[in-house]
């Protein structure tokens, strides 16, 4: 391995933190990361492979991708497997998403509202608000100020209910990593913002959302869904606001390792999913499957959805499935192939005996 491989390797090996060895180096936490990593892939190599590059004055394991080991007895090709550029790109995520984490403030908790009303909840759905998208009505200030305003908004006109939801559906950023392409399909994304800014900006957008429903509702729910546009980084968003809000007893973040979403209130029983791995009638047979209890007990149930961006309201089997429309503007894509739908953010207040009694909205 390199000498400064070497020398991180070596610190690690007396017990420092990555941490600790960057302010020992004076250098960041990543670049001690990058560097361990090295030293690991070295002395992960076979036996051979080291002898055979000592012999060749090779330190750096990085630099060795594949070639061929000769003796008088014969010769063997091998290939020196690096990690590809989704697990560089997830590296470096955490490392940022941890260094947030050491700046992260908690947010002092708020005053509760004077009154509420015992019986009812209320649901803020946002759904595919898509924050670093770039197109020419849509960038990252627009998709934060239409999260923040559009929470606020339809808060100032919705009951005060006891329990509030905030519910991420899914692709709450556009992007899942810098390579700005989607997970499976690997198509470029336009984008607006670099994906650490998206990410910034979706926890400011969430953060004034979560703040905009505690004036009304005595506790606030948190739940973060994954997308098939940001599989991994919603995982960001979700530990941020956990720790931004760790001492705030009125505010619960929902960490379950799920792609599914369920709770219940009364006679409602809520569901959701970001509704791109199967149709709602298979959606609706899982719940009923894995969730029967609270399936049997329930009169009344819901389950909502995001991805196709357009409004869609049906019963399947027994539930209320909703496709909610989108928080961002189309991009060129959706343009191009002549979708259409209105962005919306909306507040759903249902009663715990009565199931849904209430809605208001804003359109953009």
């Amino acid at each position: 391995m390199t000498p400064k491989q070497r020398e991180a390797w070596d610190l690690s090996q007396q017990g420092m933190s990555q941490r600790a060895i960057g302010r020992f180096l004076g250098l960041n936490k990543s670049t001690i990361a990058q560097r361990l990593r090295g030293a690991q892939r070295f002395l992960d190599l076979d036996t051979g492979i080291a002898s055979e590059m000592q012999n060749l004055g090779l330190q750096n394991a990085d630099s060795l991708h594949s070639g061929w080991l000769k003796s008088e007895t014969g010769s063997l090709y091998f290939v020196n497997k690096r990690p590809d550029d989704i697990e560089q790109n997830l590296d470096a995520l955490l490392d940022h998403i941890a260094d947030r984490f050491d700046a992260l403030a908690p947010a002092p908790p708020a005053a509760a509202p004077t009154y509420t009303e015992d019986d009812l909840c209320t649901l803020y759905p946002i759904a595919d608000a898509h924050l670093g998208m770039g197109s020419p009505e849509y960038d990252l200030e627009t998709g934060i100020k239409r999260i923040t305003d559009g929470v606020q908004s339809v808060v100032s006109t919705t009951p005060r209910s006891k329990m509030a939801m905030v519910l991420d559906v899914g692709d709450l950023t556009h992007a899942d990593d810098k390579t700005h392409t989607t997970p499976k399909s690997k198509h470029t994304l336009d984008m607006s913002s670099t994906q650490y800014e998206a990410l910034d900006g979706a926890i400011v957008a969430l953060s004034g959302a979560i703040e905009a429903a505690l004036i009304n509702h005595e506790t606030v729910l948190v739940r973060i869904l994954r997308g098939n546009h940001n599989e991994n980084s919603y995982l960001a968003v979700m530990f941020a606001l956990d720790q931004r809000y760790r001492n705030d007893p009125r505010v619960h973040v929902d960490k379950t390792p799920s792609d599914f979403f369920m709770t219940t209130y009364g006679d409602n029983m809520f569901m959701a999913h970001h509704g791109d791995k199967s149709k709602a009638e298979r959606l609706v047979m899982f719940m009923a499957h894995e969730y029967a209890k609270e399936w049997g007990a329930a009169k009344w149930r819901y389950l909502f959805t995001g991805h196709l961006h357009h409004a869609h309201l049906r019963d399947i089997g027994g539930v209320q499935v909703e496709q909610l429309r989108a928080t961002a503007s189309r991009d060129e894509y959706a343009t191009s192939h002549a979708y259409t739908g209105m962005a919306q953010l909306q507040s759903i207040t249902f009663h715990k005996k009565k199931g849904e009694v209430f809605r208001s909205k804003v359109n953009f």
